[in-house]
């Protein structure tokens, strides 16, 4: 089945606050989402399949780079190449916006989504003390190089 992947609009954000409680034990309130839709330096993107949103990743661009600020997955759909399509669409789009390099951060516990981006050649480069809340946990925060030489790094 194809995934069309579109940016977000407001009246996607009932089915996305649904997805993201269902996918993280701390979720964001609606109005990170919206500040992401209406941020000229920020976006959102849904994934669709056969009409329903089934994924969604947010980013903030920041001086050449990108930050992944949130990528999740319909828990039911999971391992079926969903979030590397919507990872894959980020990663044009840092290429497209110049920039040299994404990061994420990550609950050093969430070892799938851990391996999912070491898979996507992004390396652990720190650590944050206490940086997730409910429960408290460290956060690994991970980079992957963009647009840019090996020699040049």
């Amino acid at each position: 089945m194809e995934l069309v992947i579109r940016p977000m609009h407001k009246a996607d954000l009932k089915r996305v606050m649904s997805l993201e409680s269902n996918a993280f034990s701390d979720p964001w309130p609606l109005e990170a989402f919206r500040e992401h839709i209406n941020d000229p330096e920020a976006g959102a993107l849904v994934a669709e399949r056969e009409g329903e949103i089934v994924a969604y990743a947010c980013y903030q661009l920041e001086n050449h780079k990108l930050h992944l600020t949130n990528l999740a997955v319909d828990p039911t759909l999971r391992r079926k190449s969903i979030a590397k399509q919507v990872l894959a669409h980020i990663l044009d789009l840092a290429r497209d916006r110049e920039c040299e390099l994404v990061y994420l951060e990550v609950r050093i516990s969430n070892e799938a989504a851990r391996c999912f981006y070491e898979a996507s050649a992004f390396r652990t480069v720190d650590r944050w003390v206490r940086y997730y809340r409910s429960p408290v946990e460290d956060a690994l925060i991970m980079m992957r190089w963009i647009n840019v030489a090996a020699s040049d790094r």
